[in-house]
């Protein structure tokens, strides 16, 4: 394992995925502080279990949960093809580029999302699908090529 995280893409790659693993961590376990916080639960038992009655959503905890949900469609898919990009061995300053432009946006778009601050919010986004989606165009050249 050592001697795979001396290459370059590897290993910015492995620091890239940790830090956004841990940024899904955080995040569904804010959700779970919110709810019990804001007495906000997800499920009628839940609130029949603490003898409450359901009322309107949170807007803070629905934006935090939409948020969330935004990284569980995307992160994956970076861990997925960040990985075999990461190990095709090639192209290390553009692997840290896309690596790190993606995790930048993750971190961003979540931080305007919960602002409410559009543009900015799908400029972000666009900028991380661009880093996202060069990965697999340059594995593909780099694979028939």
């Amino acid at each position: 394992m050592a001697e795979l995280l001396s290459e370059p893409t590897v290993r910015i790659f492995a620091i890239c995925a940790a830090i956004l693993t841990l940024k899904l961590v955080f995040m569904v376990t804010l959700i779970g502080v919110l709810r019990n916080v804001r007495g906000v639960h997800i499920t009628p038992e839940d609130y029949r279990f603490r003898g409450l009655t359901p009322g309107p959503p949170d807007e803070l905890l629905e934006r935090v949960r939409r948020a969330h949900q935004n990284d569980v469609e995307n992160i994956p898919v970076f861990l997925a093809i960040g990985l075999l990009f990461a190990l095709s061995g090639g192209y290390p300053t553009v692997a840290w580029w896309v690596f790190v432009v993606f995790t930048a946006a993750r971190f961003l778009h979540t931080l305007f999302y919960l602002a409410a601050l559009q543009p900015w919010r799908s400029v972000i986004f666009a900028v991380g699908s661009v880093a996202l989606g060069v990965m697999p165009v340059l594995l593909i050249w780099r694979t028939i090529g």
